[in-house]
């Protein structure tokens, strides 16, 4: 019963999430995260909290510029994105599929820490010790 509560609390987490971007034109097209991460690579060593930031430098590199191949490799990211907080929480009630579930979403977690920790390393903590609840 409990797994089942915590299926909800997950589903509702990220399919309003999976929504908001869909609803997005500008995350959906990747041009956000082709942003993002540009003006991080920008800006880096002028961020007061800087050493909180985990981008790391192969990504801003290869994809920190705004070239066609830049937002096209993010939307990419974007879709995949969406597509797992769509898929993740059936995947948990799934005994195949919890432990990749599990796995996935606590990736995704540390990458969003990576992208915005101050902003969100309690949400990422908290939703991490929702995936936690289905190791096996």
């Amino acid at each position: 019963m409990a797994e089942c509560l915590l299926v909800l609390i997950a589903t509702d987490i990220y399919w309003n999430s999976a929504w908001q971007k869909l609803r997005s034109p500008q995350f959906h097209s990747g041009l956000y995260l082709a942003q993002w991460v540009h003006t991080y690579s920008q800006v880096k060593d002028r961020l007061p909290y800087r050493r909180q930031y985990a981008v790391p430098a192969p990504v801003r590199r290869y994809a920190g510029n705004l070239t066609d191949r830049d937002i096209y490799l993010w939307r990419m990211v974007a879709a995949t994105v969406i597509a797992a907080e769509i898929a993740l929480p059936p995947a948990l009630l799934i005994a195949e599929t919890a432990p990749y579930a599990v796995a996935a979403g606590i990736g995704i977690h540390a990458a969003f820490t990576c992208l915005k920790p101050r902003q969100l390393i309690t949400f990422s903590g908290l939703t991490a010790a929702i995936h936690l609840a289905f190791a096996p």
